[in-house]
């Protein structure tokens, strides 16, 4: 029988159509864009005699995180059964946002204790209407449920990873 000789691809590089975005353990409709850092607050300390730095110290960490979507009518709301635009449940609380590879179903990262620091909402002629939302973390996981920010501070809250709601296997 003839055939094509057909193969799956199997790529090295990562790419957008093979991750997914939760907030919590739900997924972000229509998720357009992710943008996640760390700052890691280097700062160069400097002493007299000399015009260069003698050390750099990285003093603050500041994880963050946006997300850009499109924005859902009625029936989209309803469909994803949340039953409110994202940004109304947003307001005084913390969630876990995870950024999971769809091939594995694990989290790459997971942005730990995230409040929303500002949204806004795009509106332009002929466009559908976006929505972005930034958040500021408390802390950073790897695909292990290890923090990434790891520090050889005095004070730590060892319970902080440890209560986290199944961060390093997800399970979703």
């Amino acid at each position: 029988m003839p055939s094509y000789n057909q193969q799956t691809l199997n790529y090295a590089a990562q790419n957008a159509n093979a991750v997914k975005i939760m907030i919590g353990d739900v997924v972000v409709a229509y998720a357009q864009t992710t943008t996640h850092s760390v700052d890691m607050g280097a700062q160069q300390l400097y002493g007299i005699g000399s015009a260069n730095p003698q050390e750099v110290q990285q003093l603050r960490f500041s994880p963050t995180i946006s997300v850009e979507f499109f924005e859902l009518t009625a029936q989209g709301i309803a469909l994803l059964g949340t039953g409110k635009r994202l940004i109304y449940t947003l307001a005084n609380t913390q969630v876990d946002i995870h950024i999971v590879d769809g091939v594995t179903n694990t989290p790459s990262f997971t942005y730990v204790g995230c409040t929303a620091n500002s949204f806004s909402e795009t509106i332009a002629t002929n466009a559908i209407i976006m929505d972005s939302v930034s958040f500021l973390g408390l802390d950073v996981l790897d695909d292990t449920g290890t923090s990434i920010l790891v520090s050889n501070s005095v004070f730590s809250i060892p319970s902080l990873v440890s209560n986290i709601a199944g961060a390093g296997a997800l399970g979703v």
